[in-house]
């Protein structure tokens, strides 16, 4: 009975331990692996890793910003928009 208690609470444990599902559409490594544009199934404006993203269809406004000052970059392994100074 006890091994079987044991066995569960190690089971839970690295249940609660492991990483969260990765969304691979935004997920990368460095800055080169991110792009924005259109994704390529759903036709909407997207910023994502450089596989999911029709960079030939921009949305300038979108990637961009409407001043121009935003940048896609990979951030904590996420590919984000962030805002240049």
């Amino acid at each position: 009975m006890k091994i079987i208690i044991l066995a569960l609470c190690v089971i839970f444990l690295v249940g609660c331990t492991s990483a969260p599902p990765q969304n691979l559409e935004t997920t990368c490594q460095q800055d080169s692996d991110c792009a924005c544009g259109v994704h390529i199934t759903t036709g909407q404006c997207f910023t994502g890793n450089v596989q999911y993203v029709r960079i030939s269809e921009q949305c300038p406004d979108f990637c961009t910003g409407i001043d121009g000052k935003f940048q896609t970059k990979c951030v904590q392994g996420i590919c984000t928009q962030v805002r240049n100074p």
